[in-house]
């Protein structure tokens, strides 16, 4: 069991090598192909809903985010999608092999999704005029963390998003019957997280 761990760890980490390539290009490289790195055939239900979360309302944010004309906008958008693309390989390490020790969890199995997570809020500039958009997936994003939440992570998801709400609701003050762009932003965010929140937490691998 911990030979087959230690090999779908070694995956996970190429799927990671492969986000970090992508993430130097722009327009997404690296996306699900190298998400699909980590397969080696059959997939879990939970991973499959996932990647329907990344292939819709995932992917929709990123195109809504490319519509606004904004490049910071979009790198966020981009790296929130590593992100996700990060937790899905995670999680199919987690659902084909035995249930890894705490030590294991944490130190190889988190790390993708959380520097991913950082890079994603360290896109947040004050001086953007486009602040309430970076500042609404910045707070938004910490939903991610929901694997290490044993009980809750339903209220963590929506709790996290509560915080990016806040700011969502400024940019739809701001934009409506102004910028259907903007607008369309706002939405696609929403969705990412009411929708994981809703039908894609497939099951709590914390140990």
């Amino acid at each position: 069991m911990e030979d087959k761990f230690s090999a779908l760890i070694g995956r996970l980490e190429a799927v990671t090598t492969k986000l970090e390539a992508g993430s130097g290009g722009g327009g997404g490289g690296g996306g699900g192909g190298a998400a699909a790195a980590a397969d080696d055939g059959a997939v879990s239900p939970s991973v499959r809903a996932f990647d329907d979360l990344i292939a819709n309302e995932v992917t929709a944010y990123v195109a809504a985010a490319a519509a606004i004309g904004d490049a910071t906008v979009l790198a966020q958008a981009e790296t929130c999608k590593q992100a996700f693309e990060a937790q899905r390989a995670m999680l199919l390490v987690v659902s084909k092999a035995a249930k890894p020790s705490q030590a294991d969890f944490t130190s190889k199995c988190i790390p993708p999704t959380s520097d991913k997570l950082g890079e994603v809020q360290a896109k947040v500039d004050r001086r953007s005029k486009n602040y309430n958009a970076l500042q609404a997936m910045g707070e938004a994003i910490p939903a991610l963390g929901w694997v290490m939440v044993e009980k809750t992570p339903g209220p963590h998801v929506a709790d996290s998003w509560e915080s990016g709400a806040y700011y969502v609701m400024k940019l739809q003050k701001e934009f409506k019957g102004v910028d259907e762009n903007q607008m369309k932003l706002a939405s696609t965010m929403k969705a990412i997280f009411t929708t994981l929140q809703a039908r894609h937490l497939p099951y709590n691998p914390k140990p």
